[in-house]
């Protein structure tokens, strides 16, 4: 069932670092098939240049693989509870292991489930994950506090990528010096400004449930001479409430994906206002690729968009704004141009995979 470590990656007691086991819900690649993460990065949020940036090692399994493991995955997993194949699995490499990290909720319960039952070796490494969405779920009442608390109980830090979501966690009941926000990266050395013809006025990407596509069809609406080209999942978007300047298209790989962002005059983030920060991806990728970016000025992306010089913002479920600012920014090649030029040196003073990393690395030195 096999694992994989990261380059630089090496145990505790063997004469090299010491290194810390990961818990990621992963798809290796194997095929190079098209997909919007690229085929050569194959651990989520760039977790591979851990050992690069930090004196740590990483350590990682494959996910369930064939037929047989995803159905006793799926057995055990249903009694329990809780997504528990990638801990219990990890057992054996946890016991050379110096730390472990969860990346996200399911695999935050499984390890915080184990540590409360006193399974070693977890009970005795520290232990820190990455939550995503249950800030969004303590706020939106759609989480019970008490289980989150009972999860981050069994945690030593918990990772967030946004100021905003330490009071809603402090609300909660969870200890405020276990929660640490990390502002989040984007591959600056993937994503780079190019000369490209743009072929697109305005861009905007996504296939979470964050994207606001209603504000941004009511603002192009609102300004019909100009093209929108929207790329996102199938059925997000109903055929019947798609205006005729809009057009609107299914996924693509990650080549095109990084392509199509080079190639547009403007990308647009349009987001709901959530706890946690959505559509941040897309819009430090733009960024980095210097172009000029509009998103959606939530609790959430305060910190990323700062003084608002590299990058532009409107209120949420502001269609009216949103238009204005399109147009006028379409009208202005000078005024696009100086703020993707910002937009690019902030990227790489401030929103990198390998500063987010550095600073994840210090906190779980600081515990070893």
């Amino acid at each position: 069932m096999g694992s994989g470590r990261a380059q630089g990656a090496g145990r505790r007691g063997d004469g090299s670092r010491p290194t810390v086991l990961g818990l990621f819900d992963w798809t290796p690649p194997t095929d190079g098939s098209a997909r919007l993460r690229d085929p050569e990065t194959p651990l989520p949020y760039r977790a591979d240049l851990l050992p690069s940036v930090s004196g740590l090692g990483l350590e990682v399994l494959s996910p369930a693989r064939g037929r047989v493991h995803r159905k006793l995955r799926d057995v055990v997993e249903h009694r329990s509870g809780v997504a528990v194949d990638l801990a219990l699995r990890g057992l054996p490499r946890a016991r050379t292991a110096a730390a472990v990290l969860a990346f996200l909720e399911p695999q935050l319960a499984a390890l915080a489930w184990l540590r409360r039952r006193r399974a070693s070796p977890y009970a005795r490494i520290p232990a820190v994950g990455i939550s995503c969405w249950w800030a969004e779920e303590l706020v939106a009442g759609t989480r019970d506090p008490r289980q989150v608390r009972e999860v981050v109980a069994g945690l030593d830090r918990l990772f967030v990528l946004s100021s905003n979501q330490h009071e809603i966690f402090e609300r909660a009941g969870v200890p405020g010096e276990k929660v640490v926000p990390v502002l989040f990266g984007a591959d600056h050395r993937h994503f780079t400004p190019v000369s490209a013809a743009e072929r697109y006025d305005v861009l905007a990407v996504g296939v979470d449930r964050g994207r606001d596509w209603e504000t941004l069809l009511e603002a192009a609406r609102r300004i019909p001479h100009r093209r929108v080209d929207i790329i996102t999942g199938t059925g997000r978007i109903p055929a019947d409430e798609v205006p005729a300047n809009v057009t609107v298209h299914p996924p693509t790989g990650f080549a095109a994906y990084r392509a199509a962002l080079q190639a547009a005059r403007l990308v647009v983030v349009p987001s709901l206002d959530l706890a946690y920060p959505t559509g941040q991806s897309v819009m430090l990728e733009a960024m980095a690729c210097g172009r000029c970016v509009v998103v959606t000025a939530t609790r959430a992306m305060a910190e990323y968009i700062g003084d608002g010089t590299a990058v532009l913002s409107t209120p949420p479920g502001d269609p009216g704004a949103l238009a204005v600012v399109i147009d006028e920014m379409l009208s202005d090649d000078a005024g696009r141009a100086a703020v993707g030029l910002m937009a690019r040196e902030a990227v790489e003073r401030r929103f990198t995979f390998e500063g987010m990393w550095t600073r994840i690395g210090e906190e779980l030195t600081a515990l070893l």
